[in-house]
C-alpha cells in the first residue's frame, strides 16, 4: 500500500512544521507553567471504578504534579467523591493506605476525628476542649470528581473551567462505542523515570519507531514487507487524538504466544490481528487505537481487552509511568497463563522505551541541540507540544 507524502501535515495544516524549542523539555520555568495552567485547571483522570467498586470502598491517588495526595470515595449512596486526603484537625491523612475499604466511616489515625464517604465530619474526638470548632464547617475539602465509562476524573481549579462532558466531547462518543464492561483489573506497571513528562508521552504518540526500537519485540505485530512504517490513521480531536496500529501484512507469533493465544487474548497477538469494522460497535483504525486524552492520559483498544496510560510530572526532569491493563475475567488456568504472557509482552517494550526516554533527557540537558524536529508520522507528538504550549501561552 503506498501513502501519500505529509498526508497528515496536509490534513491538519494549523499543527506546522516548524522545529520545536528543546527549552519546552528542560526549562524549569516553563515547567512551573504546565504545572498551574494545565495541571491545576485540566480535568486529569485519577483511576477506574473498578478499583472501587462497592460502596464504602476507596482509593488514594498522590498526585505530587500539585503537592497533594487525593482521596477517592465510592459514596454509600453510590456516587464518587475526591477530597484532599487531610484531616481539617492537623493535615494528617485520613486515609494510609493506597485502597482499602470502609463501613461508612474514615478515622483518622492521628487523633480519631471522623468522616463519612460524603467528606463530612461526624465525630470530633474531645470535641469539649476544641471551643469554636463546628463540624459543619470541618468537613473533608472536595474536588471536581465525575465519572466517565469506567474512568474516574478530577480537576483541581476551584471553579473548572468545563465540564467533563465539555472537556471530553470532541473523543466521548467515539470511545464510547468501545464495550468497557465486563473487564477486570489484570495487572499494573509503576515506573520512576529521569525524563520531561512530554518526552514521555511523545514516545507513545507515534508508532514509527516500532521497527528500530522494538526490533526484537512488537516489531514483529506491524511488519510492512518491503515500506516504512505507516499509521493505519492519525485523527485530531480538539486537544486530543488517536492514532491506528497497521496490521502486519503477516504475522506468526512465536511458539509460546502462539500457545498462549489458545486459552486467551493477549497483547501480543491482538497487536497482531486484523479487524473487521462491521457492526454497531467500536470501528477500529487498524489492528488496534491508541487514544490519547489530554494533558496525560491514554486509552488503548485492543480486541478483547484494554489497557490505559497514566504519565504524571514530578519535576522538569522526572515522571511516574503508570501502566494498568483490563482483561475478561479469569476462569481457567490456561486463561491466567495467557494473561500472564500478554503482561511479559507489554513489560518488554515499555521496558526498552523506558531506558530511551532517559537516554533523551541527559542529552537534552548539555545543550547542544536548541531544537528537535518531528515528521509527518509524528503529528500527534506535535500535536501535544502545541496544546501545552497554548494553554502556557492562556489560550487553551
Amino acid at each position: 500500500m503506498t501513502f501519500e507524502p505529509r498526508r497528515f501535515m496536509n490534513r491538519y495544516p494549523e499543527e506546522g512544521n516548524d522545529p520545536v524549542p528543546v527549552e519546552r523539555y528542560t526549562s524549569p520555568d516553563y515547567f512551573e507553567l504546565e504545572r498551574e495552567r494545565v495541571f491545576r485547571r485540566k480535568w486529569l483522570n485519577v483511576g477506574n471504578i473498578l478499583q472501587a467498586p462497592k460502596p464504602g470502598d476507596y482509593f488514594v491517588v498522590e498526585l505530587k504534579i500539585l503537592d497533594t495526595s487525593l482521596l477517592v470515595i465510592h459514596g454509600k449512596d453510590g456516587v464518587f467523591r475526591a477530597f484532599h486526603n487531610m484531616c481539617s484537625h492537623r493535615g494528617a491523612p485520613v486515609a494510609w493506605d493506597a485502597q482499602g475499604s470502609c463501613k461508612g466511616y474514615l478515622a483518622c489515625r492521628f487523633h480519631g476525628w471522623v468522616y463519612d464517604t460524603t467528606g463530612k465530619l461526624v465525630h470530633i474526638s474531645d470535641a469539649e476542649n476544641f471551643p469554636g470548632v463546628k463540624a459543619e464547617e470541618n468537613g473533608l475539602t472536595a474536588v471536581h470528581c465525575e465519572v466517565w465509562e469506567s474512568f474516574v476524573f478530577i480537576n483541581m481549579a476551584e471553579q473548572s473551567e468545563e465540564t467533563l462532558q465539555e472537556h471530553l466531547a470532541p473523543v466521548s462518543a467515539e470511545i464510547s462505542r468501545f464495550d468497557f464492561s465486563g473487564f477486570t483489573p489484570a495487572f499494573s506497571y509503576r515506573i520512576d523515570e529521569a525524563v520531561n513528562w512530554k518526552t514521555l508521552q511523545e514516545a507513545q504518540l507515534e508508532g514509527w519507531h516500532l521497527p528500530f526500537l522494538h526490533e526484537k519485540t512488537l516489531a514483529r505485530a506491524v511488519k510492512i514487507e518491503g515500506g516504512q512504517y505507516r499509521h493505519a490513521g492519525i485523527e485530531l480531536y480538539g486537544l486530543h487524538g488517536v492514532l491506528g496500529s497497521p496490521a502486519p501484512d503477516n504475522f506468526t507469533p512465536s511458539p509460546v504466544a502462539q500457545l498462549a493465544s489458545q486459552f486467551g487474548t493477549g497483547t501480543v497477538q491482538a497487536f497482531g490481528s486484523k479487524l473487521e469494522n462491521d457492526g454497531e460497535g467500536y470501528h477500529f483504525r487498524g489492528s488496534f487505537d491508541f487514544w490519547h486524552i489530554f494533558p496525560n492520559f491514554f486509552v488503548g483498544l485492543l480486541n478483547g481487552l484494554y489497557f490505559t496510560f497514566n504519565i504524571w510530572p514530578i519535576s522538569v526532569d522526572r515522571s511516574i509511568w503508570e501502566i494498568k491493563g483490563y482483561y475478561p475475567p479469569v476462569r481457567t488456568a490456561g486463561e491466567l497463563f495467557a494473561r500472564e504472557y500478554s503482561k511479559v509482552g507489554l513489560r518488554d517494550p515499555m521496558m526498552e522505551d523506558c531506558f530511551t526516554h532517559e537516554l533523551i533527557c541527559a542529552q537534552m540537558k548539555s545543550g547542544a541541540k536548541k531544537h528537535i524536529h518531528f515528521q509527518d508520522e509524528e503529528i500527534l507528538a506535535r500535536h501535544l507540544g502545541n496544546g501545552v504550549d497554548l494553554c502556557v501561552r492562556g489560550l487553551a
